[in-house]
């Protein structure tokens, strides 16, 4: 029996709308800066049965947090670590675009600096809108490990020259030549291995899902 024009169209959209498509790799890669930026300070649901600190607790862990993080420093804080941390894993990123070939055209080498650096901002923006309610998590978190009486050795600490010269130099451990060399290494080792984890997501779902998954097309 011949198919009617309709019956063809018909058919050929419940097949599109089967198909999952597959990133090519070069996606693959965007796909691990976005990883990457994804915000540190992403919010995960209390336990109930989470034991509540005590008030006294509490404060000093307040104190201790204003002197650790200074309000006034936290932003400069956020843009020096975020900063560093997308600075050190860019070039394990672009290697894998270039050797795919996808930053040969200089308009999409163009692009793909403008995505790092959307992808930077945006990362930072949202931890720094975010940082009351770290802020606060912390507190609660160390109020709940230390006493009262530990934290203030730690505040008595971080008042002293060599306390306030590691609240303005810890963030700037990320850009730290040996730690931004192990984080490339880190990063090139990990895009290594996502071609191949992706080929074996691919596998593992068209077992379960009984058809074949096409690659989308760059």
């Amino acid at each position: 029996m011949v198919e009617s024009e309709g019956e063809k169209r018909k058919e050929g959209s419940m097949t599109n709308r089967g198909k999952i498509m597959l990133m090519p790799r070069w996606k693959s890669a965007l796909f691990g800066v976005a990883l990457v930026a994804m915000p540190i300070s992403a919010r995960a649901e209390i336990p109930a049965t989470v034991t509540q600190p005590t008030a006294e607790r509490l404060t000093a862990a307040e104190q201790l947090m204003s002197t650790m993080m200074p309000p006034g420093q936290r932003d400069a804080m956020v843009e020096q670590m975020i900063t560093a941390i997308m600075a050190n894993f860019t070039p394990s990123i672009r290697e894998r675009l270039e050797t795919d070939g996808a930053l040969k055209n200089p308009d999409v080498a163009k692009l793909f600096d403008r995505f790092i650096a959307r992808q930077t901002q945006l990362a930072i923006d949202q931890l720094k809108a975010q940082m009351p309610e770290l802020i606060e998590a912390m507190s609660r978190a160390y109020a709940r490990r230390f006493t009262a009486a530990q934290m203030e050795e730690m505040h008595a600490f971080f008042r002293t020259p060599t306390g306030q010269l590691y609240v303005t130099e810890s963030t700037g451990i990320m850009s730290d030549p040996d730690v931004a060399a192990w984080q490339r290494n880190s990063m090139t080792k990990s895009m290594e291995k996502l071609p191949e984890e992706l080929k074996t997501l691919q596998e593992e779902l068209e077992k379960i899902l009984g058809r074949p998954i096409e690659e989308e097309k760059a």
